[in-house]
């Protein structure tokens, strides 16, 4: 019995050895599959270099397998890429860097540097990231591509590398962006004639669509920089069920700036009204919903019949309600208007420059989309553009044009509602094809097409060049560098070396009984003044390096922040590279070309450049050569402690109310308006000194705007003998300031507009720039948009393309 014991002890123990032991086994093998299924997957998983909305390539582009992304020319393009780490954390950075079709990197127009953009890079082991950055493609660059690159932090080493071919958008093409819950349900919009802008000429190539439509899932992550800098090649935004609990607080602000600059919201009313309630968008909206409402056939007559009309073509046939369509009642609320042809379907309300308009009807209704008269809507009530006319192309095909400019159907003034004034003001931008002919060597008519293309970029576009730009260069440039001391310095410095020298001197020793040691103190306070006066000429003159500033702070209404435009310019002495910092993470900034004229040769010394957005933004590496000016030109949204804004006094006359944290200086309002005759008539008061947190009530009187010159020359004149301290000379650029839009911008034309000029006599501290200069000068012009007039009322196109298309199957 005993042996039996042990026999069975023995037995179970060596069964549970060879249990363990095979369980080690496993766990070996196990590990070991891990380690293998590691080696497979690449340790970081690197997605494609894309615009933050995603992009849409015609066919012709995505037959082409190498990799592409869409840009517009003279805009910074938000962009995003996805990034996952599979095998441990990594810490990295990102950086992008324009390349020509030689694998060269290029230098920025006019200038020797090359820019790169870098981004820090931080990956959770198996976590997808998207990574954020901005890229910058000049109007007139000679990139073909971007050279996106990845590199590790801690050993500096490439990890990946990928060269994106850019998709150039043309001048007159801009974004179409909705955001929207069901996204299929706006797929239509690619296909309107409103969007593809069709047109049929002979030995002309087609041109391409006013807009791309980006399809935007409203229910995931909003597709939309924290920057309204980088939204400029985005025209209009559709907002149908969009999650509010995803748009974040930057880009809530981005938004707004976005519309007062002149962007056009569009609200699906009935889905989307109810979760507007209490938002940040709240105290926009045209209109309150009173509740749910049917429309039926009847309810939609008079507004059918107003939007079939076509004095030059066959009335359309009145929109067809199968069953009565479900919408919204809504209220209309102070300021907002009711757009042509009633009926409570459209009502819109200016923000700023630009505006909302909030539909009571489902903009994706099959009935709606299905009439014929649909696209005639799209064009003037939702995206509110002039009225057109369609012809027949020369091959039977179709042509659509503006019905009242002719010649500017390529024109991004139509295109687009936004206008930065330092980019935009008294800007053309047309891209115009127009057929020359000659004869050629045998006496044959040859004809061939021009090209006229007036800003690459557009509208909104980095144009370093506008004439904002060229009138702020051409004042830098006169105040820029050493400024020599005046008499009164060098009077002042011989005066107290005399003192010192001679009476001063004798005192001293003379009171010691030592006369005759003032014969060797002499030499000695000889050497310790012109040690003085050099160190105080220094000082004066700037003698080591200068800094000289012209800024423009646009605002609009009361809105508490403004576009703050800065030209810089820096000099030195002697060789120095210097590092811009700046207070506001979504400043945008490049060196600024100190002439047209500058024409790069490949042979010519090229500097590396780099706009970074780290711990902070800043751009780095900016190199001034002895004796010389390099210039910087930046932008920010910049936040004011209240608005600067028209109020209306205790006695309800008009007033301007100054809440905007500075004293304005050579203060003047001029008020825009137009009565019987088609000539603009003028209102002014000039006010001089409006400090902050004051107010002062207009007394405008009638006044003649005359071009080239500044307004209230001889209060400007007495205003300048209080200063103290010697001005730049801004009054080229006042003169911009003071003109209103005209022939170049026909939609605002005719536009009524109360606006605000005035100057601050300093450089707004929000950047900073090490090695400091020794010497600081600067201005910042304000020009405030107190209140605009109502834009111009939409009209029906002047006929159909049905007009068309039947006339030629006849």
């Amino acid at each position: 019995m005993v042996w039996l014991l042990l026999g069975l002890a023995l037995t179970t123990s060596l069964g549970c050895f060879g249990s363990d032991k095979k369980t080690d086994e496993q766990d070996q093998a196990e590990k070991q599959k891990v380690a293998e299924e590691k080696k497979k997957k690449d340790p970081l998983e690197i997605g494609p270099l894309l615009p933050i909305w995603g992009q849409e390539l015609g066919e012709d582009a995505l037959a082409d397998p190498q990799p592409k992304i869409l840009v517009k020319p003279g805009h910074w393009i938000p962009t995003r890429q996805s990034m996952r780490a599979n095998v441990d954390d990594f810490v990295g950075t990102t950086t992008a860097q324009l390349i020509d079709s030689r694998q060269q990197p290029t230098a920025l127009e006019h200038t020797r540097f090359r820019l790169q953009t870098t981004r820090p890079v931080v990956l959770a082991k198996g976590r997808v990231k998207g990574v954020e950055a901005e890229l910058f493609v000049p109007e007139d660059g000679t990139g073909t591509h971007v050279r996106s690159r990845l590199l590790n932090r801690n050993t500096g080493s490439l990890v990946h590398q990928a060269d994106p071919q850019l998709v150039k958008m043309p001048s007159y093409q801009y974004l179409l962006v909705v955001l929207a819950k069901e996204i299929s349900r706006y797929g239509f919009l690619k296909v309107t004639d409103t969007v593809r802008a069709p047109w049929e000429e002979e030995y002309e190539e087609p041109s391409q669509s006013h807009y791309r439509v980006v399809l935007a899932d409203a229910s995931k992550e909003i597709p939309l920089s924290a920057d309204m800098l980088t939204w400029s090649s985005m025209a209009y935004l559709v907002w149908d069920e969009v999650d509010l609990a995803q748009f974040a607080e930057d880009q809530q602000e981005a938004l707004l700036d976005w519309l007062h600059w002149g962007g056009r919201l569009i609200i699906n009313g009935p889905d989307s009204y109810d979760a507007l309630r209490g938002s940040f968008l709240d105290e926009f909206l045209p209109a309150e919903s009173t509740g749910t409402r049917l429309f039926t056939a009847d309810d939609l007559h008079d507004w059918s019949e107003f939007w079939s009309e076509r004095l030059r073509g066959e009335r359309l046939s009145p929109v067809v309600v199968n069953r009565p369509w479900s919408g919204i009642r809504l209220e209309p609320r102070a300021g907002a208007r009711e757009l042509p042809g009633g009926g409570g379907l459209f009502y819109e309300r200016d923000v700023g420059q630009g505006s909302i308009v909030i539909s009571a009807v489902q903009l994706s209704q099959r009935d709606l989309i299905n009439w014929p008269g649909f696209d005639g809507l799209l064009n003037a009530v939702l995206l509110r553009r002039p009225r057109r006319q369609f012809q027949e192309g020369v091959y039977g095909g179709l042509r659509v044009d503006w019905a009242d400019y002719l010649d500017r159907r390529l024109d991004a003034h139509f295109t687009t509602g936004l206008r930065l004034f330092a980019r935009d003001a008294a800007t053309k931008a047309n891209f115009l094809r127009t057929e020359s002919s000659s004869q050629n060597r045998f006496d044959v008519q040859e004809s061939a097409f021009v090209v006229t293309n007036d800003r690459p970029g557009g509208l909104a576009s980095w144009g370093e060049f506008s004439p904002v730009s060229a009138t702020s260069r051409e004042s830098l440039t006169a105040a820029a560098g050493v400024q020599m001391p005046g008499a009164g310095f060098i009077l002042a410095c011989l005066a107290i070396y005399l003192v010192v020298l001679v009476p001063l001197n004798w005192m001293v020793f003379h009171s010691l009984g030592r006369v005759e040691w003032a014969w060797f103190a002499a030499p000695v306070i000889a050497i310790f003044g012109t040690i003085g006066v050099v160190r105080l000429a220094q000082l004066d003159i700037g003698f080591v390096r200068s800094q000289t500033e012209i800024a423009l702070l646009e605002l609009q209404g009361a809105h508490p922040r403004g576009l703050l435009s800065r030209f810089t310019a820096l000099y030195s002495s002697l060789s120095t590279t210097y590092d811009i910092a700046f207070d506001d993470a979504n400043t945008l900034a490049t060196p600024f070309p100190i002439s047209e004229e500058i024409q790069l040769r490949s042979a010519d010394q090229k500097h590396d450049i780099v706009f970074e957005k780290h711990s902070d933004t800043a751009l780095r590496g900016l190199v001034v050569s002895s004796n010389s000016t390099r210039m910087v030109h930046s932008e920010q949204m910049f936040a004011l402690p209240g608005p600067l804004r028209l109020g209306l006094s205790s006695r309800n006359h008009p007033q301007v109310e100054n809440r905007s944290g500075f004293d304005l200086q050579d203060v003047v309002v001029v008020r825009r308006y137009f009565s019987r005759s088609k000539e603009p008539s003028y209102e002014a008061s000039w006010i001089g000194t409006l400090r902050d947190g004051s107010s002062t009530v207009l007394g405008l009187t009638p006044f003649s705007l005359e071009e080239d010159k500044i307004p209230f020359a001889e209060q400007r004149d007495l205003a300048e003998q209080s200063v103290r301290r010697e001005r730049l000379n801004i009054d080229k650029l006042l003169q911009l300031a003071f003109r209103f839009p005209e022939a170049d911008d026909p939609l605002n034309q005719r536009r009524e507009e109360i606006r605000l000029v005035g100057r601050i006599d300093d450089v707004v501290p929000c950047l900073e720039i090490v090695p400091a200069a020794s010497q600081i000068r600067g201005t910042t012009i304000v020009l405030a948009h107190l209140n605009y007039g109502e834009p111009f009322s939409p009209r029906p196109d002047l006929n159909s393309r049905d007009d068309v298309l039947s006339s030629t199957t006849e």
